[in-house]
């Protein structure tokens, strides 16, 4: 259950936040109506506890416009002045209930309690999965573009089902973040959510990761959702094994069959049918995986949603002391072409809330690497930055992009720059704070 709590009594507002989240409540706390209010236009909650005296905004004016804005949102209001004049105007208004000030966290704990009780036996107000146009009820996926939303109508016609999902998209896209919030849509959600990496390890090892050296239920997701990671990197021998679990021909070690019971869903960041067509994986298994099919756009061609990503991973890094950004840095943001995409953007935001330790974000503050331009135009560059700060942030996108592309393997690494292994060395060692891969 996900709830927001909107109150400019900071001590308070930090004391509940903190008591929440230990509570197992997924729990944002902001001091302003309208951060709380560009939260929920950005953001699925479940419940909403918030004050009636709020600075520029009255509570009821408050509770009116989210649930403009999620209708299903179960809302509790908190007040120091309650009466039955007050407690009534709100119930009018939508309010599930109201708590009087002063109060102990556990007793707000109680009422969620309750109503998560009550969910469980679909009887409560909120609705997990109502699709809600230009915001996001699946695990923190953000958006408004038309791809976004097309994704968000995928989802609700396939999350409840049983079917195979093959996710496609480059690194950074938020492919593992689908696939969860397929699972936790889904009636498998209780079940465990297992992830297995596909990539880099020893047959031996992922034969173990996958299936456990007796097949129990506990090792294979039994009755939950399997997320495999670049499903492309299986080894052959594995595929074979994989297949007979998707056909229900698993066998236990004393020979006798078992058909598991797990939805898989499988990602990868290459063309697979282009790696049948080479031979490179089973033609077989890439039709049981290829059942639902989900492409997820890069970043960049989905720039209308860069701002609501800031502002998001914003309010993430920094929940009790609202940061702004400059909308001169938003540009130079939403200019950028990050090729590492959401995650690439979330790591920016993060050290720029880190390292400005509190203050307001400028296009001063915004890193060296993502000001220059694609093609650099030297009379128009050179006057403004110099020439080792070009040199320098050209050889850390370099260095970079080999390490993504090599996977982290410095020697392959090094061979693709064309660079003596123990240069390319010494060359990382200098950017290893600043390079992602």
């Amino acid at each position: 259950m996900k709830v927001l709590v909107v109150d400019d009594e900071k001590i308070k507002l930090i004391t509940l936040r903190d008591d929440l989240r230990e509570a197992n409540y997924d729990t944002i706390a902001v001091e302003a109506p309208a951060i709380g209010l560009q939260l929920v236009q950005n953001e699925h909650f479940d419940v909403l506890v918030t004050d009636l005296r709020l600075p520029k905004m009255h509570g009821i004016e408050f509770l009116k416009r989210v649930q403009k804005e999620q209708p299903h949102i179960i809302v509790i209001v908190m007040t120091a002045y309650a009466s039955v004049e007050t407690a009534v105007e709100a119930m009018k208004f939508g309010a599930y209930n109201y708590i009087k000030k002063p109060f102990s966290s556990e007793e707000l704990i109680q009422m969620l309690d309750k109503l998560k009780m009550l969910h469980g036996k679909g009887k409560g107000r909120s609705q997990l999965k109502v699709p809600m146009k230009g915001r996001s009820p699946y695990h923190h996926i953000i958006g408004k573009s038309q791809a976004i939303q097309d994704l968000f109508d995928l989802l609700e016609n396939i999350s409840d089902t049983q079917s195979t999902v093959l996710i496609y998209g480059e690194h950074g896209t938020g492919k593992a973040l689908v696939a969860k919030s397929i699972h936790f849509n889904n009636s498998r959600r209780h079940h465990p959510f297992r992830i297995v990496n596909c990539s880099g390890a020893p047959t031996e090892t992922l034969d173990r990761a996958l299936f456990g050296d007796k097949r129990t239920e506990n090792e294979f997701a039994h009755h939950g959702t399997l997320f495999l990671k670049d499903i492309d990197a299986l080894p052959t021998a594995l595929q074979a094994e994989l297949l007979w679990v998707l056909e229900g021909q698993q066998q236990n070690l004393d020979g006798n069959a078992q058909k598991e019971d797990v939805r898989i869903i499988a990602a990868t960041t290459q063309n697979l049918r282009m790696k049948v067509q080479n031979g490179e994986f089973r033609d077989d298994l890439f039709y049981r995986l290829n059942v639902v099919p989900i492409f997820l756009p890069p970043l960049r061609e989905r720039v209308e949603d860069i701002p609501l990503l800031i502002n998001h991973f914003l309010d993430l890094f920094s929940p009790n002391s609202p940061i702004r950004i400059a909308p001169e840095a938003v540009e130079v943001l939403t200019a950028y072409p990050w090729p590492g995409n959401v995650r690439e953007l979330e790591n920016v935001i993060e050290r720029l809330v880190t390292v400005g330790d509190g203050a307001d974000i400028t296009t001063d503050e915004i890193p060296l690497e993502l000001k220059l331009p694609t093609h650099i135009s030297l009379d128009e560059t050179l006057s403004e930055i110099s020439f080792q700060e070009i040199i320098w942030a050209t050889e850390r996108e370099l260095i970079g992009w080999a390490m993504k592309k090599t996977k982290g393997n410095k020697t392959q690494a090094a061979k693709l720059l064309k660079m003596k292994p123990s240069t390319f060395r010494d060359t990382l060692a200098k950017h290893i704070d600043r390079i992602e891969w």
